[in-house]
């Protein structure tokens, strides 16, 4: 098992010495060279998620931590600090891994390049904030928009570093509709969502895009039938807010040509 420790602390030695009993275990430098990545800090877990990592978090709030976790994710009581972990802990840390390795097996692949055919013709170049939690979708943003000045952002919250950034402008804002918690608003208590929970941030992205004068094309891939924010997606195509143009497109794949041509180019 390859295994990646962002920050190494008592916790985390103690608990690799305990599943040390398991032949082949290696730390690494990254999460991309890793299996698993091994940490104390949720803030890891939200950052790093990905579906195709296996991820440890050794909880000292155990209580405060939600309990809705994906498959793929081994939340351990670590609410003592001199906790000694046991081999009953690492036997049960290796089963789980082992269970989300099975499942990973049974499931049919998934593509991670798809087809998007040609991509829309823009009359000239844009500066474009392109925000998505998901790594694909800002990869594909960068396949279907070239020669576009884009930014991205991986959530709300470095969205408005950038919007409030000194002497940075943007033409427009192509944001998606629901992502993961992050601490944009401080009164909100991210601790309480599952990794995979998301919110329809992208109403908040409209609000705080239109106030500063950038019109906004919101873009999902979310199924209409079973999510009511989908679903008016597919009846409201377009608004106008803080007398900025707005634009709703669900499409899957995601396609931010489409919808910046729509927004600047109609």
């Amino acid at each position: 098992m390859k295994i990646f420790v962002p920050e190494s602390n008592a916790l985390t030695k103690a608990f690799l010495q305990a599943i040390q009993l398991f032949d082949g275990q290696s730390e690494v430098s990254s999460l991309e060279e890793a299996e698993i990545l091994l940490t104390t800090d949720v803030g890891d877990l939200r950052k790093m998620y990905r579906e195709d990592k296996f991820f440890g978090l050794l909880a000292t709030e155990f209580k405060h931590v939600a309990k809705n976790q994906p498959d793929n994710i081994f939340v351990l009581d670590a609410a003592n600090p001199l906790a000694q972990f046991s081999s009953t802990s690492a036997f049960a840390f290796k089963a789980t891994i082992q269970k989300w390795m099975d499942g990973r097996a049974s499931a049919s692949p998934t593509m991670t390049q798809p087809e998007i055919g040609s991509v829309a013709k823009l009359s000239r170049s844009y500066s474009v904030l392109v925000i998505d939690d998901k790594h694909e979708n800002l990869e594909l943003a960068m396949r279907v928009l070239p020669g576009q000045k884009m930014v991205l952002a991986t959530g709300p919250e470095e969205a408005m570093k950038y919007l409030n950034l000194p002497g940075q402008t943007f033409d427009a804002v192509l944001t998606d509709m629901h992502m993961r918690p992050d601490k944009l608003y401080g009164s909100l208590n991210i601790d309480a969502f599952g990794i995979t929970e998301t919110i329809p941030y992208g109403f908040a992205v409209i609000l705080e895009a239109t106030m500063r004068g950038i019109p906004v094309a919101v873009v999902t891939d979310g199924n209409h039938h079973q999510d009511w924010v989908v679903a008016m997606m597919s009846k409201i195509s377009s608004a106008t807010v803080n007398g900025q143009k707005v634009i709703l497109l669900n499409r899957s794949p995601k396609r931010w040509d489409e919808a910046l041509k729509m927004l600047m180019e109609p």
